[in-house]
């Protein structure tokens, strides 16, 4: 599922970026790409994570060239550059719950030192994170009250929240 994902960051990344479309404002396709970026760099963060030496595959290749790419390259410099692109160019809040913010390319970008051992890196993420005051919600950012209620469905979303997948069973 972790390629599937990368498979569609790129392809977004590479409509977005072709678009020839009136209606698609230049500040459009940069939140887009940014977003795509942002879960570009998750899926190869946990990637990276698992099973360390895994292939790169990003938006510039084709099907060809993507299935020869070897895992002998470092991938931490590209999954860098996904979230600073993300940190840079995405809003620091959104409309909608589950959609990465600012903050949350920040505090991404800090793992991404953290597990570099870049810890000066990482602490300078973690704070501006820290001090931004902001969650998607646009609530201030910190711990909840009653450590019960991050095991309740009641209070997801919550404060501690810096990026959680959204999903749902039985809605309709």
């Amino acid at each position: 599922p972790l390629y599937e994902g990368i498979s569609r960051c790129n392809a977004t990344i590479k409509i977005a970026t072709n678009s020839t479309d009136p209606t698609l404002t230049a500040a459009d396709k940069t939140r887009i790409t940014a977003e795509a970026r942002f879960l570009r760099g998750h899926y190869y963060f946990e990637l990276k994570k698992s099973y360390n030496n895994v292939p790169y595959i990003d938006e510039t290749l084709t099907s060809d060239e993507a299935i020869k790419v070897q895992n002998t390259t470092d991938i931490w410099p590209n999954i860098e550059a996904d979230f600073q692109f993300a940190f840079d160019n995405l809003p620091e809040t959104q409309s909608a719950a589950g959609r990465a913010n600012k903050w949350a390319a920040a505090a991404y970008l800090g793992k991404t030192y953290l597990f570099q051992k870049k810890f000066a890196a990482a602490k300078g993420m973690f704070d501006q994170v820290i001090s931004s005051g902001k969650t998607a919600g646009g609530a201030a950012y910190g711990l909840v009250d009653n450590y019960a209620q991050l095991f309740n469905a009641e209070f997801d979303n919550n404060k501690e929240s810096i990026f959680a997948v959204q999903a749902a069973v039985n809605t309709g």
